[in-house]
């Protein structure tokens, strides 16, 4: 949890969104439910994919996998 959201390699103009926001490790957005991450704007799906992935969450929870 203590990943920098910059080791992330997410977007220049988020992370310039993120810093001024005061977030700045992966750890601070953990209380963030998924709604309110994707409103943060310039946040994008791969992006936010990104940063579930290392919160730990699974991005799609409700999508069953085809087989």
């Amino acid at each position: 949890m203590d990943m920098k959201l910059a080791d992330l390699k997410l977007r220049p103009s988020l992370l310039r969104e993120l810093s001024q926001t005061g977030y700045k490790v992966v750890g601070d957005m953990q209380h963030l439910p998924t709604a309110e991450l994707l409103r943060i704007p310039g946040m994008g799906g791969n992006d936010w994919r990104k940063i579930a992935k290392a919160l730990g969450r699974e991005p799609f929870p409700d999508l069953k996998k085809r087989r």
